[in-house]
């Protein structure tokens, strides 16, 4: 069933439910922390949508594993504020280059080893673009609230995990979704 996983005769996300029992494996005291209720959540955004299958696993997930309190209820504000923002199916909204550096971003990287080659292949490019032409380069960026936004820039420069924009401003590059030149 691919990244399926049948329990109870329901269709679960493989990935989430291998997730949470590592998560209360891996050490700790057998329950969902918040930093875990983190990952979980950057899991389930990190493809900007959250499926019915998604949904679905989740509430498995918060049904039958040992979370605390303070876990389960960040994880429940997390979901029902991204939605509420209209999650994945929202345009990136713009936002201004000196409001950047307000933001928090997500722990993790929000892309797959593949997507990861490719960003970090057009980000190269358009550090090349802003060196040679000043072009204006757009990076589509997804803060840890699970909002995307969009900034505008005509200097990019890669700085270990960071992009530096114009101004001084920074990004964590596993923050970045998308670079359009």
């Amino acid at each position: 069933m691919g990244n399926y996983q049948l329990i109870d005769g329901k269709k679960m996300d493989a990935r989430l439910i291998e997730k949470a029992e590592a998560l209360i494996n891996g050490g700790g005291d057998g329950r969902i922390s918040k930093d875990d209720a983190e990952l979980l959540f950057q899991m389930i955004v990190d493809d900007n949508k959250f499926t019915e299958v998604e949904e679905q696993t989740i509430e498995f997930i918060l049904g039958r594993y040992r979370w605390t309190e303070a876990a389960r209820a960040q994880l429940k504000d997390r979901i029902k504020v991204w939605n509420k923002n209209g999650g994945g199916a929202k345009k990136p909204q713009p936002m201004p280059l000196d409001e950047i550096d307000k933001q928090q971003f997500p722990h993790r990287d929000i892309l797959s080893p593949e997507q990861k080659k490719l960003r970090e292949h057009d980000l190269r490019t358009a550090m090349n673009e802003t060196y040679q032409d000043h072009d204006d380069i757009t990076l589509v960026i997804r803060l840890a609230d699970g909002r995307r936004v969009e900034v505008v820039s005509n200097f990019i420069e890669m700085e270990g995990e960071f992009v530096g924009l114009k101004g001084g401003h920074a990004v964590p590059i596993w923050a970045i979704e998308k670079v359009r030149i």
